[in-house]
Parts: structure tokens; sequence; C-alpha cells
């Protein structure tokens, strides 16, 4: 134990920690249901693109369309920062 006085006092932590904080917990329950979702529907569907046909899991088009909905949204919202970072200079 070195009790001088020069050493510093570790700092202290800032705010909530990431798993108390409300995005975090919304995600986690959100993420909970999509999974739910995917697990009970595991049956092979048929989809039609055009002259395109195929037979895919439920669950896996569930999961494309939900991560194509998250990327365009997160485009969409970097785009819009972008765009108020450009108005205030």
């Amino acid at each position: 134990m070195n009790d001088n006085p020069t050493t510093p006092a570790p700092p202290e932590p800032k705010g909530k920690p990431f798993y108390l904080k409300p995005r975090f917990i919304m995600g986690a329950v959100a993420a909970i249901i999509f999974l739910i979702l995917i697990i009970q529907n595991s049956q092979s569907t048929v989809i039609d693109v055009f002259f395109w046909e195929a037979n895919a899991p439920a669950a896996m088009l569930y999961l494309i369309f939900s991560l194509l909905g998250f990327t365009v949204g997160w485009l969409v919202c970097r785009s819009q920062n972008a765009r108020a970072k450009r108005a205030k200079k």
C-alpha cells in the first residue's frame, strides 16, 4: 500500500452504465422479440421477385429484411446528421 499523496485518484464514473440506459434496454427487448419471431417461423416460404422464384426459410427472409431496414435507417440518420452539421457552418 503506497500512501504517496502525489498518486492521482481514479476518475469517477460518468453517468449510468450502458446497460441501464433506455436505448440499450429497448434494443435488447427488440432483439429478444425478433429472435422469438425467427425461432417460431422456421417453415419454408416461396418468394417471387419479378421472374425469379426462390424457396427460403421465413426466418431468413425476416433477417434479410430487418438488416435491410436497419441499414436504410442508419444511412438516413447519418445523412440527416451530416446535413445538420453543414447547416451549422
